[in-house]
């Protein structure tokens, strides 16, 4: 088994605009949608795991997984404002996992799969692909953290 030293770092802060309201909150199954990345994210074993948002409901989910929450007064900006939090609110790590948080059928093997691929070479970003079409979650190496502190306004990993 890999010593894991990423951080995972859930991103909940999104505005549901064109949902009308908090899709992340909606049920699935009789449980949250945002509940089952948590249940993912957890049984993996992360070095840090880290919940982004501007939710005080989401911050109470966090809090029963005890995971780190760190509050987003400026998701507006859009998602490079949610990236630099987790990053600056991490503790020194191999690499960040970016997960979102509306993903529930997301489950510890996929992550697992893809931390091993992680550690195969240290300088790589990790991003699954399915039919020519990238997606989430993504790993970073500690070695980007620069360049993912200077994104800006709904910037992405993928810039």
């Amino acid at each position: 088994m890999i010593n894991n030293k990423i951080t995972a770092i859930i991103m909940a802060s999104g505005l549901s605009t064109r949902m009308g309201a908090n899709k992340l909150l909606l049920n699935y199954k009789n449980e949250p949608i945002i509940q089952y990345v948590f249940e993912a994210v957890k049984n993996c074993l992360f070095h840090e795991v880290i919940v982004i948002s501007q939710y005080d409901e989401i911050k109470k989910i966090s809090e029963n997984y005890k995971f780190k929450y760190v509050h987003n007064k400026k998701s507006d900006i859009g998602q490079s404002e949610s990236i630099k939090l987790g990053i600056l609110n991490s503790k020194p790590c191999d690499g960040y996992m970016f997960f979102v948080g509306d993903q529930p059928l997301i489950d510890e093997i996929y992550i697992k799969n893809m931390i091993f691929d992680f550690y195969k070479n240290l300088d790589y970003i990790i991003i699954p692909k399915c039919k020519n079409k990238t997606g989430n979650p993504v790993i970073f190496p500690f070695s980007k953290k620069e360049e993912l502190l200077k994104l800006k306004n709904d910037e992405k990993g993928k810039k």
